[in-house]
C-alpha cells in the first residue's frame, strides 16, 4: 500500500514553515526577483520519503507562458490514493501574487478553496468551499513584503544566485490566512545527482523557527529545482530541463 502524500509546498509547501522566526536575521524585505524560465514549462519530480528512501508519489512544477504581465505556477502532487494541486497567479515582474487555488485531497479528506489579493490594501480573502458546497469567505490583512507560499519553489528559484546573498520575508499560508517569516541564504555551490542527471547546483537553505529546509538549483541560466529537502521529503528531478 502505498504510503500518504504529504506533500504541496507541498502537500510539499504547506508544511514548509510551522512557525515564524522569533527575530529575523536581516529585516522583511521585497525580494529582488528576475523570473529566469522560459514558459511554458513543465518538469518532473519523484518524491521520497526522508527517512527511507521510498517513492511516495511525483510532482510537477509548472510555468504557464506570461499573458497580460502576469505568470500562472502550478504545483501538481499524486499518488495513487492522494494529491494536491495548487495554481498561483503572479505579477510576471515581482512575482507578488494575485489569485490563487487550492485543490488537495488527502487520507479520503478534500480541500478545495480560492484567494484573493489586493495589492492596494494589503489583503487576501479566501474563499473556502465547504463539503455541503457551500462557500466560508474569510478575509485577512497582509505584513509587506509578502508571497503566497505555494509559490515559493518559483519564488527562490528567481533570487540572485550568490554565495551569501540572504533576504527575510513573508510567506502566506492560503489554507490558513497565516503569516510566517521566512528567512533564505544562498551558501554554496554543490554537484548533485539526480535522476535527470549530474548537475553543478547552488545550495539554498531556508529557515524558519523550528524548521529548516534546503533547495539545490541548478547553475544555469533557467536555475530550475534540481533538488528539495522539505524536511520530510525529497523531491529529486526526474526530467531533464530544455
Amino acid at each position: 500500500m502505498q504510503r500518504l502524500l504529504v506533500c504541496g509546498v507541498f502537500f510539499a509547501i504547506t508544511i514548509l514553515l510551522a512557525g515564524c522566526l522569533e527575530a529575523t536575521k536581516v529585516p522583511t524585505q521585497d525580494l529582488p526577483v528576475s523570473p529566469p524560465w522560459q514558459a511554458p514549462e513543465s518538469l518532473e519530480y519523484e518524491l521520497l520519503d526522508r527517512n527511507d528512501g521510498e517513492e511516495v508519489g511525483m510532482g510537477t512544477l509548472e510555468v504557464a507562458a506570461e499573458q497580460e504581465g502576469r505568470y500562472e505556477l502550478a504545483q501538481r502532487f499524486r499518488n495513487d490514493e492522494d494529491f494536491d494541486n495548487s495554481l498561483v497567479v503572479v505579477d510576471a515582474e515581482t512575482l507578488k501574487p494575485i489569485s490563487g487555488s487550492r485543490d488537495r485531497l488527502v487520507d479520503g479528506e478534500r480541500v478545495q478553496l480560492t484567494s484573493q489579493y489586493d495589492a492596494t490594501e494589503n489583503t487576501v480573502t479566501i474563499t473556502e468551499i465547504e463539503e455541503d458546497g457551500e462557500a466560508r469567505v474569510i478575509p485577512h490583512r497582509l505584513e509587506r513584503n509578502y508571497y503566497d507560499n505555494d509559490s515559493s519553489l518559483f519564488l527562490w528559484r528567481s533570487i540572485p544566485f550568490a554565495e551569501g546573498f540572504e533576504a527575510s520575508y513573508y510567506t502566506v499560508v492560503t489554507g490558513s490566512g497565516e503569516q510566517h517569516i521566512v528567512h533564505i541564504e544562498v551558501v554554496r555551490k554543490e554537484r548533485i545527482t539526480v535522476p535527470a542527471g549530474t548537475f553543478e547546483t547552488w545550495r539554498l537553505e531556508i529557515e524558519g523557527t523550528d524548521r529548516k529546509q534546503v533547495a539545490w538549483y541548478a547553475d544555469t541560466p533557467q536555475h530550475p529545482l534540481v533538488q528539495y529537502d522539505n524536511s520530510v521529503q525529497f523531491f529529486r528531478l526526474v526530467t531533464t530541463p530544455e
